[in-house]
């Protein structure tokens, strides 16, 4: 099993027994530590800019047009942050658009 971070999403290469690759959904794990990987400042929450990062990260075409959503989706108390309560919306979101990595 090869892994590496690119520039524009978590790319994993497994090759099936005809040499393509498949493409398998993120865990919501998986997009729960993407997403905390991009707490830039360490403090349990995430801003607008730290989740357009994330996005572009999972390889959003418009990452700042994914944050902006995933803000009005999962920011229940309104402050522009998403902390760790609101954290599995987000994940649930993202989850709903199905991200992938190539096995």
């Amino acid at each position: 099993m090869a892994g590496l971070f690119g520039a524009m999403g978590l790319h994993f290469h497994f090759h099936n027994k005809k040499g393509g690759s498949v493409p398998v959904t993120l865990s919501k794990e998986q997009l729960r530590n993407i997403f905390m990987q991009y707490d830039a400042d360490n403090n349990k929450q995430l801003s607008k800019e730290e989740l357009s990062k994330a996005f572009e990260h999972l390889g959003a075409v418009f990452p700042s047009f994914r944050a902006k959503r995933g803000l009005k989706y999962a920011d229940a108390n309104g402050d522009g942050q998403i902390d760790l309560k609101e954290l599995e919306d987000l994940v649930n979101y993202a989850n709903d658009l199905g991200y992938t990595v190539n096995k």
